[in-house]
């Protein structure tokens, strides 16, 4: 089986940020290490398996691809888009289970900011755009959407 840099880059990206976002809003809200670990495994598990089967079901109402490429390689596309997107929320989760809150956040973002970065570098090998300018939109695009959280948990604290 082929794995795609778009199955990749979609799991990984939308999990690393939703679970960034998460870590933020509940980090400014005065939150404990145990419950932002709590809730970003939860939301670790679910987003993998719902980004997992929305690719799935996305692929099969393609009934064009369907036809060229059988059912079987939408299956192994939804397993790669949910791993990435489960190895993606982790990436901004792991610094809880060590550290205070005030230095988790601070490594949760570095992580986060470096694993944004090589999705954008993927990406623009893959499609034969420059790695650095494809690195620094993604980061851009993810900080914007994890930001999110942040404002939420801010505004809500």
């Amino acid at each position: 089986m082929k794995i795609s840099s778009r199955d990749l880059i979609l799991g990984g990206q939308d999990g690393l940020v939703n679970v960034l976002g998460i870590i933020l809003g509940l980090s400014v809200a005065a939150t404990s290490e145990h419950t932002i670990v709590i809730a970003g495994l939860a939301a670790a598990f679910s987003e993998a398996t719902s980004m997992g089967a929305v690719a799935y079901t996305s692929a099969r109402a393609d009934k064009f691809r369907i036809e060229a490429e059988g059912e079987k390689r939408f299956f192994g596309d939804a397993m790669i888009v949910g791993l990435a997107a489960l190895v993606g929320a982790i990436i901004p989760l792991v610094s809880f289970f060590f550290l205070p809150i005030n230095i988790a956040v601070a490594v949760s973002v570095l992580l986060s900011a470096i694993g944004l970065f090589c999705l954008g570098i993927s990406a623009g090998k893959s499609v034969g755009r420059s790695k650095t300018k494809s690195g620094f939109e993604i980061l851009f695009i993810g900080f914007i959407a994890a930001f999110a959280g942040f404002i939420i948990g801010v505004l809500l604290k």
